[in-house]
């Protein structure tokens, strides 16, 4: 199936899990993201961006939940020249649209533990070296991704969140072509602090 044809689907299935039942509760997700990639050999985060979407959730018992979002992060990685090292301009970056399901224990009164998988749909991708556009290797269109995260509820309605997220399946191969044992090429690494607001 085109990527083009899924993405309406998933947003379908979505807002129509939001409306289906007075169990589901759902809101906005707003905030920022930190991210970078692994195997560039840059140190990081270095590459701040946006982190916006929706969600879903519903309890299974008192303290359990599963919550369904749907947000489009911005990610990727990001070196400004420094003439101490000799170092070189560098851009990159990767926009998605991405699911993810996950886990929620509320684990203390304010304070909730998260975890889960997500799929990330490529949108867009841009790469830049001192003026030059790059475009080898091209990246998946798809990014597979384990999260875990930590809610601290600041009101009835408003939960602040951070949340880490590392691809389980690398996002392009590396330059070369080289793969060793489990790194298969880059993958992408995210720290998002965002704000989710109940409706």
């Amino acid at each position: 199936m085109n990527l083009r044809n899924l993405l309406p689907i998933l947003v379908f299935m979505f807002f129509g899990t939001m409306l289906s039942g007075q169990q589901f509760s759902g809101g906005l997700i707003g905030g920022l993201s930190a991210a970078e990639i692994s195997g560039d050999r840059l140190t990081g985060p270095n590459k701040a961006g946006v982190y916006a979407g929706g969600f879903v959730n519903t309890y299974i018992n008192k303290k359990s939940s599963f919550q369904m979002e749907l947000n489009y992060i911005q990610k990727g990685s990001r070196k400004n020249p420094d003439t101490l090292d000799n170092s070189n301009f560098y851009l990159l970056r990767i926009n998605y649209v991405e699911l993810f399901l996950h886990y929620k224990w509320d684990f203390a009164e304010r304070f909730t533990f998260e975890a889960g998988p997500s799929l990330g749909i490529l949108l867009k991708s841009y790469e830049e070296a001192d003026g030059q556009i790059l475009t080898e290797p091209p990246f998946k269109t798809r990014d597979l991704s384990g999260n875990v995260g930590l809610f601290f509820s600041l009101t009835q309605r408003w939960r602040f969140n951070v949340r880490y997220s590392n691809s389980i399946l690398a996002v392009r191969p590396h330059s070369n072509g080289q793969t060793y044992k489990w790194n298969r090429g880059q993958y992408n690494e995210v720290l998002s602090f965002t704000l989710h607001y109940k409706l």
